[in-house]
């Protein structure tokens, strides 16, 4: 049986309308109770302050895209990077339902800062799942991405921007950071980012906060899988 959903799930205060979601009735159900990505969502109120500039890596439907930017206010920007382009007519609706403005570009995300692609991105893609929410970045042997893989300097180097936070969700390739030197620029001062142990291994995960960790920052909090790293 299955159970009929309203129009609209409301989570704290913000709105994100059902019709045509690309996501399976049972995660449309978590929408509905208001538990969808709730370490992100809690982390992002504690540390995400008003005015901020947010770089987004893993943007997705744009829920928690419409909280970082509902968090930051008129004063604050944010610049969302999505791999599914799919997802991105979805991204819009969420913000403008809920009279916020932001930028989303699509691009293979890797969070480095430097032009170079990392040698362990190369001739991988992005595959798309029918669960819209369970897409990864996996081998392929019928051509590559690597025109599509976007650095974090790149990004910001191409959309002059400079953000003092980062969110990122990028389903495990974060683990770029066991091969390249985080090194971000002195004016990141906050990140909070899903590790996925599940797909990395444990091990790699716990390698890869030690990486942040050696860049300067330190934990700050923590729910569930998501850390928040300030300095």
């Amino acid at each position: 049986m299955i159970l009929l959903l309203p129009q609209n799930a409301k989570i704290d205060g913000l709105e994100f309308p059902l019709s045509g979601l690309p996501i399976p009735h049972r995660k449309k159900r978590h929408l509905v109770r208001g538990d969808y990505e709730t370490p992100e969502r809690t982390l992002i109120k504690g540390f995400v302050k008003p005015g901020m500039k947010v770089l987004e890596f893993g943007a997705s439907l744009g829920i928690v895209s419409t909280f970082i930017a509902r968090q930051i206010g008129p004063a604050g920007a944010l610049l969302s990077v999505e791999a599914d382009p799919t997802l991105l007519p979805f991204w819009e609706r969420n913000l403008s339902h809920n009279g916020l403005k932001a930028k989303c570009i699509q691009a293979l995300a890797c969070p480095t800062w430097t032009s170079r692609i990392p040698a362990r991105l190369l001739g991988t893609a992005f595959n798309p799942c029918d669960d819209k929410l369970s897409g990864r970045i996996q081998a392929t042997s019928a051509g590559s991405s690597d025109g599509q893989w976007k650095t974090a300097y790149t990004v910001c180097t191409q959309e002059h921007f400079t953000p003092d936070a980062l969110v990122i969700d990028i389903e495990g390739t974060e683990t770029v950071w066991l091969d390249e030197a985080v090194r971000m620029p002195a004016h990141v001062k906050l990140a909070i980012v899903e590790f996925h142990p599940q797909y990395t291994g444990p091990d790699k995960a716990a390698q890869c906060v030690q990486a942040l960790v050696d860049d300067g920052f330190k934990i700050a909090g923590y729910q569930n899988h998501v850390m928040a790293f300030t300095r």
